[in-house]
């Protein structure tokens, strides 16, 4: 077993060596070619300079922080006590999700081929235990320095080995639960599945009840029952690998294998390399042969759209990112009068969350994909648009209400301008989804109209007006909808 153990040890360092290579790549080195003096010097002089930007990155994130918490006050310490009672819980369903929709023992394709007749599913499991707790446990480390530094704490250095023990206990237990998946028998695997699912839920709950008081109790001795109940969950979850098929393993990896494969395709287009897995997932299922009837007349669209709806569940999950996260994200800053550097960043963050196409809109992009289809549809672009993207729009302005309603009464400002900014800024995020249309092509000069641009035009608007206050910036995003509706009648 040691000896497989050093051997699985070498290949993933080798593994991430591969990956360094390809990444230097950009900056013109090759860490295999290139071995002279100079070029090493080079290499040296390239990892200087990452070294140098990443603390400088950090010392910012350091100063953004501080800035929110001098700008909020004493609403700065609830902030944070939300958001540690929100991240374990938050980290553990979605930790525990990933582990029961594919095993957690991973295995790329020449992995596959070469070692699943060598290694042992508890030798996988050792190996890669330790890489997902040293980043898990650095990660958290960092942000449970940043809640220290937000909640006003004599000793923000303190919190980071504090959240780092609680995420690597939830990484531990969510890895167990997932595992509980694998080394179940194949007719009892949905059986345990939907156990499992319903464990993490409960157990984040009460971890959500439960963690500031336990935090306020215990303090920096919390750390001591989080580190030896992860102790037992290694050990549970090595018992749980053994007890797994390794035919299973090879069979559930299918899907991350050919993930892995495209996975730089992801840094030239970040689209495509969504589309390549979604096909991928797709075409592993199992359709059930049915016949979906549709409606007639203008909701045949909006049946359409809750048909791929029901195809394609994790659309529901994008959209309630953007509507849950992204857009109320950004509401709540323009209503709380956060500064301009504070607005650039979550503009900054949008505008890299735009360049992969909106789910919200993703029926519509279907629909005009297919240029046959769409020269028959007898509806404007404008109608279109609002009809097939219906039922996730909905979802989505639910979602900012749900999340921008009880935050806005947190922090201390009025619920309906957030609320309605944030419902704009996503009808707009929408409408801009039709600069995409090939039959309506929209350009000045050279200069053509894309979604993507439409979409960071627009919210680069609301922010600049959003400086001024949330009501003018309600009114730059409601003049924003109505000239982009008036573009596509």
């Amino acid at each position: 077993m040691a000896g497989n153990l050093g051997l699985l040890t070498r290949l993933r360092l080798r593994h991430l060596r591969s990956d360094a290579r390809f990444l230097l790549f950009a900056a013109g080195a090759d860490i295999d070619e290139d071995r002279g003096f100079l070029e090493r010097t080079y290499q040296l002089y390239l990892v200087i300079i990452f070294a140098v930007a990443i603390v400088l990155s950090w010392a910012q994130v350091v100063d953004l922080v501080e800035s929110v918490r001098d700008e909020m006050g004493s609403i700065a310490g609830s902030l944070g006590m939300l958001l540690l009672m929100l991240a374990p819980s938050c980290a553990l369903v979605a930790w525990t999700v990933d582990g029961l929709r594919e095993t957690p023992l991973r295995l790329t394709s020449p992995d596959i081929a070469w070692l699943a007749r060598v290694a042992r599913p508890q030798e996988l499991l050792a190996v890669q235990l330790f890489g997902n707790v040293v980043v898990t446990a650095v990660v958290s480390a960092l942000l449970g320095y940043l809640l220290g530094v937000l909640t006003w704490a004599p000793s923000p250095l303190a919190w980071a080995p504090l959240l780092s023990s609680v995420m690597v206990m939830v990484r531990l237990l969510a890895l167990a639960l997932g595992l509980a998946r694998s080394a179940a028998p194949r007719r009892r695997r949905r059986a345990v599945t939907l156990v499992a699912g319903a464990t993490s839920v409960l157990l984040a709950v009460a971890l959500l009840l439960s963690i500031v008081t336990l935090v306020f109790l215990l303090g920096a001795y919390l750390m001591v029952p989080a580190l030896a109940l992860s102790v037992a969950l290694i050990a549970l979850s090595l018992v749980l690998a053994s007890r797994t098929s390794m035919t299973f393993i090879v069979d559930d990896n299918e899907l991350y294998a050919a993930r892995v494969s495209l996975s730089f395709l992801a840094f030239a287009n970040a689209g495509a390399y969504k589309e390549a897995c979604r096909r991928r997932r797709l075409g592993r299922r199992r359709q059930a042969r049915r016949t979906w009837h549709f409606a007639r007349g203008s909701a045949a669209y909006v049946s359409h759209a809750l048909v791929s709806l029901a195809r394609q569940p994790s659309m529901a999950l994008s959209a309630l990112l953007w509507g849950g996260a992204l857009v109320p994200a950004g509401a709540l800053l323009v209503a709380t009068g956060a500064n301009a550097g504070v607005l650039f960043c979550w503009f900054f963050g949008v505008a890299l969350a735009q360049r992969e196409p909106l789910p919200i809109a993703h029926v519509f992009r279907a629909d005009c994909a297919n240029r046959l289809v769409r020269q028959l549809l007898p509806s404007a672009p404008l109608a279109l648009l609002l009809l097939d993207a219906l039922p996730l729009l909905v979802l989505a302005l639910a979602a900012s209400a749900a999340v921008v309603v009880p935050m806005a009464h947190l922090l201390g400002v009025v619920a309906a301008p957030a609320v309605l900014l944030a419902w704009a800024l996503l009808v707009a995020l929408v409408l801009v989804a039709a600069l995409d249309d090939p039959g309506h092509v929209r350009s000045v000069g050279s200069f053509q109209f894309t979604a993507f641009a439409g979409g960071a035009l627009s919210v680069f608007a609301v922010c600049l007006v959003g400086l001024l206050g949330a009501v003018p910036a309600l009114a730059c995003a409601v003049l924003v909808d109505v000239l982009l509706a008036r573009s596509l009648r």
